[in-house]
């Protein structure tokens, strides 16, 4: 590879790809810790044990295979709890419950509800038919748009790291949250994750630098991306979802086109980050000390104890005195003048992993996910475009290669929407997400 480590042996991939196959009932009993069916046998999860704990979970809001919807005969009532229905009833109490049913059921007569059953019949009074209650048998425990959106980023994750760590990469958050540069304007975007190589510095690998981004992840809560009536592709939902894709995957080219270039924080050398704010003397006050502003000092009370000798000031115990730990006011943080904060992240090395240096363009990868399917995209982006969308200006010129792409059109494309869910799918994705790395990391 690029970094002279060796390439992974076959037989590792063969080891993956056959815990990947696994039948999903005999997987999920495995790491549920439940004993299997009658008739087969236990199966062995090792390194796809993280991945398969996610899609158990996910699979009890998404997994339709075993639903099972039926109906069965209502359950009688029965005397509500607190009340003593064993002991005999009196003449007086059961003529009062006959009148209060008679006069229940001429209410219903007049605003028919819907037929409850009554306490000892369940057959309904029109037609005579018993009433039945819908019941449901099956893995699921809620519906797939109430999932958490945990679960899906934990098992999207867990899947990506089975192909990275043989490669020697990891899955790294966030540490700041996204945001998009297009000159002033910090864009949120949705960034679940990124993949990141490891130096061959033990020291710096460590301390938690990584190398990078490979490519970036995405995963999102929406389930409804069009209208009944809609065609499919021009649905608002789905033109609203590929550019939630498309922002995050040009994050991903601004953080790589970071190599080799120092960072400037937001109004680093303006006049607005060293030029005290204008408004107030020098010793104007801001806040609870506004009563003091004319000069005056403070008036400072004399309890007696001005002339006991501090602990701090024996020299022995000089070194021990603590750091000052009360946090500034919001008045006190208006003060300061200082450029924004960084939109770096302090433990990666912005590296175009895979680029060709010969070629403007650069190749961003990144896996979407929704529902219980993933997709995996590919975004061809020009350096003069990048340089344009965050500072308004590049100097970099607008060449073109043997595709004749222009430097202002981005070309994407995607694969389809894999089922995470069957074992066919969950393999040919594992296969693209293993060529994903096998070719960025290549050496060049």
């Amino acid at each position: 590879m690029e970094n002279g480590n060796p390439y992974p042996p076959k037989e590792r991939f063969d080891v993956l790809k056959d815990e990947l196959l696994l039948e999903n009932d005999d997987a999920f009993r495995e790491v549920a810790r439940l004993p299997p069916r009658e008739g087969r046998q236990r199966v062995r999860v090792t390194h796809a044990r993280k991945f398969w704990t996610g899609l158990e979970r996910m699979a009890q809001y998404w997994d339709t295979s075993l639903d099972n919807y039926f109906e069965r005969p209502a359950t009688p009532k029965q005397a509500a709890e607190g009340e003593a229905g064993d002991r005999m009833q009196t003449d007086d109490e059961a003529s009062s419950c006959e009148s209060q049913q008679k006069s229940e059921k001429q209410m219903d007569i007049d605003n028919p509800p819907i037929p409850a059953a009554p306490v000892n019949n369940v057959t309904n009074q029109e037609d005579g038919e018993p009433e039945t209650v819908a019941m449901y048998t099956g893995r699921r425990i809620g519906a797939g748009h109430e999932m958490p959106e945990d679960i899906r980023e934990e098992t999207i994750r867990a899947f990506t790291e089975m192909a990275a760590w043989p490669f020697g990469c990891q899955v790294a958050l966030p540490m700041l949250p996204p945001r998009l540069s297009l000159q002033t304007l910090l864009f949120p975007v949705r960034q679940t994750f990124a993949a990141a190589r490891s130096p061959k510095d033990r020291q710096l690998a460590r301390s938690g630098v990584m190398e990078g981004p490979v490519f970036s992840a995405q995963c999102r809560p929406e389930t409804c991306f069009r209208a009944p009536g809609d065609v499919p592709g021009t649905g608002f939902g789905e033109v609203c979802d590929l550019f939630r894709e498309v922002g995050g995957m040009l994050l991903a080219a601004q953080e790589r086109a970071r190599q080799g270039m120092t960072e400037v924080r937001p109004g680093e050398g303006k006049w607005w980050t060293t030029t005290p704010r204008w408004g107030g003397a020098p010793n104007d006050a801001v806040g609870d000390s506004g009563n003091f502003t004319n000069g005056e000092e403070k008036p400072v009370l004399d309890n007696g104890s001005s002339r006991k000798r501090s602990k701090y000031e024996h020299p022995f115990l000089a070194s021990r005195r603590p750091g000052s730990s009360r946090k500034l006011s919001n008045s006190e943080k208006w003060k300061i003048v200082q450029p924004g904060p960084g939109l770096w992240d302090k433990r990666m090395r912005y590296i175009q992993i895979g680029k060709d240096p010969d070629s403007p363009f650069d190749d961003i990868y990144m896996l979407s996910s929704i529902n219980h399917h993933i997709s995996i995209l590919h975004l061809r982006v020009h350096r003069r475009y990048i340089d344009i969308i965050t500072s308004g200006e590049s100097c970099f010129p607008s060449d073109v290669d043997a595709t004749g792409q222009p430097w202002h059109v981005l070309q994407l494309r995607r694969t389809k929407w894999y089922d995470l869910l069957d074992a066919d799918e969950r393999l040919e994705v594992f296969k693209g997400v293993w060529t994903i790395f096998h070719h960025l990391l290549r050496g060049t």
